[in-house]
């Protein structure tokens, strides 16, 4: 191998463990937990709360035998354990007085294809009518943790860790709380922040979204026996380049978002997730060994529907009316757009002001898809054998 080849493959190698170190550095990945209460004015509150068992496992090690394969046996024999922590990460007052709440054992229960454990528990409370929840789980620990709270005879709201929320049929969140209005959303609004974490947190969306931008500030060029990449001749083509790939991933996964959200069409995230990662390693590998040049908007939108069934998987445990279902769609949808144009916003600028570089086709184009290939693939074994390689 000559020295050059060598240099390069080293630069490859660093890059790759740059880039698996920095994601790492993010060892919990979004989550969303579930929480239905009757908020019984007179009598005794009951809550039903379900939260993913990779969350509990996060906080409780709940994997006994380290082998990276949580069983329910193992979830289980720690029944008491994760009964304290739901106490701790809830506490319900009526008026000014604490409720006692109880758990029962926890049951296992399957949403949107994900293993989650469901506790239910009733509140003795005082007298009083203001009903009040503080939630915090991961508080201090994952900021992106959402929990999305149905109470009977209310729409449903998301909140973060650290929430006051007031459990009643004009139920809000508490203006004393000490998060801002932007950390604990509620209604519509917090819809649309949940669309916004959800793709802001979601790297296989956003490492599949960059692919696809990387060559869209170049153009293939024929130089006799071979094509080879140039930069764009201005910034209003590269643009419109990237506009037509936007727009199509947009109306893509709008479309099976809205499938999957109303039932019409549903797929298990067992086969969604690693075909996701799939997507991304084709996406990435044709930027290196170039097959689709010309129409990388119909990759947009071909590989797009199938994130979009990703998407879904937020919404998809809620058993909301359809009424409700709708605003929910739409508000979380929403939120996915505005955090997707913040994202090829910002990569169009750097990647555009960096395309006339002589270096971009190899190191930034060539070398960015390699890593992005890697940690896709890597992505796809965790997924198909169930493994915790990178951690997010």
């Amino acid at each position: 191998m000559s020295s050059a080849a060598l240099r390069i493959t080293g630069r490859i190698v660093c890059a790759s463990a740059l880039s698996l170190i920095a994601f790492n550095a993010c060892a919990h990945s979004t989550s969303t937990a579930y929480l239905e209460v009757d908020a019984a004015t007179h009598g005794t509150p009951a809550l039903q709360w379900r939260v993913a068992l990779r969350d509990l496992d996060a906080l409780l090690n709940l994997d006994a035998n380290g082998d990276a394969q949580l069983t329910w046996g193992e979830v289980a024999d720690r029944s008491a354990d994760i009964n304290a922590l739901a106490v701790s990460a809830l506490s319900v007052t009526r008026g000014t007085q604490a409720c006692a709440l109880r758990f029962a054992a926890p049951q296992y229960v399957r949403l949107a294809d994900v293993g989650y454990a469901q506790l239910d528990a009733t509140a003795a409370c005082g007298g009083g009518d203001k009903l009040t929840l503080d939630y915090r789980l991961f508080e201090n620990v994952d900021p992106s943790h959402r929990v999305l709270i149905s109470v009977r005879g209310a729409p449903p709201r998301i909140v973060a860790p650290g929430a006051q929320v007031e459990l009643s049929s004009a139920a809000r969140v508490s203006d004393s709380a000490a998060d801002s209005a932007a950390d604990v959303p509620s209604g519509f609004s917090g819809f649309v922040s949940s669309g916004i974490a959800h793709i802001a947190g979601g790297f296989d969306h956003v490492l599949f979204l960059l692919c696809l931008l990387l060559p869209a500030v170049l153009q293939r060029q024929r130089a006799g026996q071979t094509d080879r990449w140039i930069p764009r001749d201005n910034t209003q083509g590269a643009l419109v380049a990237v506009i037509w790939i936007a727009t199509a991933f947009t109306v893509a996964h709008s479309i099976t978002l809205a499938l999957a959200t109303f039932g019409v069409i549903r797929i298990p995230a067992r086969v969604i997730e690693p075909l996701i990662a799939l997507t991304i390693v084709a996406t990435a590998l044709n930027n290196v060994w170039p097959v689709v040049t010309r129409r990388l908007a119909a990759v947009a939108f071909a590989f797009g529907l199938i994130h979009g069934f990703g998407f879904a998987e937020v919404l998809a445990p809620l058993s909301l009316p359809r009424a409700e279902l709708a605003g929910a769609l739409l508000g979380f949808n929403l939120g996915v757009e505005i955090g997707q144009i913040a994202i090829v916003a910002g990569a169009f600028v750097v990647l555009a002001s960096l395309r006339r570089w002589s270096g971009y086709p190899r190191w930034i184009l060539r070398l960015g898809s390699i890593v992005i290939a890697i940690v896709a693939t890597l992505w796809f074994i965790e997924r198909v054998f169930d493994l915790e390689i990178l951690g997010f």
